[in-house]
């Protein structure tokens, strides 16, 4: 149970005897022991569903595919710093300036 000691949890079931009463102790305790038990499923679903991602052969054969290809290109991969295209002016060497007039 993480890091509770056996100390710890005596101490909290002797609170939750004094506060919950010996009844209603046994049905909190199998409230939680559900809850907990639902929680590592779903956690573990979810585990190994991002496992089965991970770990798809169809992925990973794509990507060797594209390595593959760079390499026998002798290129290197595309990548773009930029997030903001530039604008036209920006991009345009024989942009002519502007002239103001005073008419």
């Amino acid at each position: 149970m993480g890091n509770l000691g056996g100390g710890e949890i005596l101490v909290i079931l002797v609170l939750g005897l004094l506060v919950l009463g010996p009844t209603r102790l046994g049905v909190v305790a199998q409230e939680i022991g559900r809850l907990v038990g639902q929680v590592r499923r779903v956690a573990g679903g979810f585990q190994e569903e991002l496992r089965d991602l991970v770990e798809d052969p169809s992925v990973e054969a794509l990507a060797r595919e594209r390595g593959r290809g760079l390499v026998a290109t002798g290129l290197e991969p595309e990548v773009q710093i930029d997030s903001e295209p530039k604008s036209e002016v920006e991009n345009d060497s024989e942009a002519e300036p502007e002239l103001e007039s005073d008419a």
